[in-house]
């Protein structure tokens, strides 16, 4: 067996299953810094919002 086939094995018998394993952590971390950015757009826009417009008007 020459030493490049020896080599393969050798590293194909470190690789793991190919499945992540935990990482919710960083699933919520995600969801909250969506939300987070969600949340400060909608402020945003409501503390933008046009104020005393006269009635019928459209802006």
């Amino acid at each position: 067996m020459s030493s490049l086939m020896l080599w393969a094995q050798v590293a194909a018998g470190e690789v793991g299953s190919g499945r992540i394993t935990g990482g919710w952590g960083y699933v919520w971390a995600s969801y909250g810094i969506t939300w987070g950015a969600f949340s400060l757009y909608a402020l945003s826009l409501w503390l933008r919002r046009p104020k005393n417009l006269p009635a019928g008007s459209k802006e």
